[in-house]
């Protein structure tokens, strides 16, 4: 097996990585891993190598990316099942294995970046801002990482919670609504009732997330993804479009150069370094 250090004194690489549990069956895998790969190495600059790792469970797949060469710095965990991606993650930096990036951690990347770019142009500061968010236990890294950005009063709300507490009254006179689960009409950019909505439809900027973080993990061994370097991350984003629309892929190059760039620098400037 591959210890973090040896991975880190040569990681050259990073691995595009999953085992198709959140995939139709049917799906070809290995070409979607191998367009991603594609869309990873082209943004970042760094070789991506596409993986597929058959695994019945979360420890299967964890040990199988353990197992991978020692030049491969960091991973991105995608087309996994949510649920057995968290306690993938999980396994592995208890074991202080090399970094490892999941769809969620990029999805909630982008939403953060949506939400505090749509408060700007809304006038208003992350701090002292009411942002509802709708569906929460789908995506539980965005709580933290949206308190990291500065939001700190956010409400969660849950289907379960309908019956007691309905959605239209708990938005009521928020700031911001982040709709995980399409319970409201949205855009980042157009306002129901004078209230802004972002759903998961607005993560355009969500590969240059992944591509950046991936990146800087080569060009900084040892770094690794918690909520400060995420946070980076999101503050880096803010510009982007949230609702995907196209940008020239040169231009996404550089989007990602300047991700890398700010999460490397809060890397070298964290207590531990």
């Amino acid at each position: 097996m591959t210890s973090a250090s040896s991975a880190d004194s040569k990681a050259q690489r990073v691995a595009i990585v999953s085992d198709g549990s959140a995939l139709p069956s049917g799906t070809d895998l290995t070409a979607t891993l191998r367009d991603g790969a594609e869309l990873i190495s082209g943004l970042a600059r760094v070789p991506v190598r596409p993986t597929v790792i058959l695994a019945s469970d979360a420890a299967g797949l964890a040990a199988g990316i353990r197992a991978l060469p020692a030049d491969i710095g960091a991973v991105l965990l995608t087309r996994v099942a949510p649920a057995r991606a968290r306690e993938v993650q999980r396994e592995l930096q208890d074991s202080h294995a090399r970094p490892l990036l999941t769809d969620e951690d990029v999805t909630a990347i982008a939403l953060a970046a949506a939400a505090v770019d749509s408060l700007a142009k809304a006038g208003r500061r992350a701090h002292g801002s009411r942002v509802v968010l709708a569906g929460a236990r789908d995506l539980p890294v965005l709580t933290s990482l949206l308190m990291a950005t500065g939001v700190d009063d956010i409400t969660t709300w849950n289907s379960s919670d309908a019956t007691i507490f309905p959605l239209h009254n708990i938005v009521f006179g928020a700031d911001l609504v982040i709709d995980l689960i399409g319970e409201l009409p949205s855009s980042a950019t157009r306002r129901l009732g004078g209230l802004t909505v972002i759903t998961r439809e607005d993560t355009g900027a969500a590969p240059y997330a992944a591509a950046g973080l991936l990146g800087a993990a080569v060009y900084a061994p040892g770094l690794a993804f918690d909520v400060e370097i995420l946070r980076a991350c999101a503050i880096a984003l803010t510009d982007i479009p949230p609702s995907g629309r196209s940008v020239p892929f040169v231009k996404g190059i550089a989007v990602t150069r300047l991700v890398t760039d700010a999460v490397t620098s809060v890397f070298h400037t964290q207590p531990s370094r």
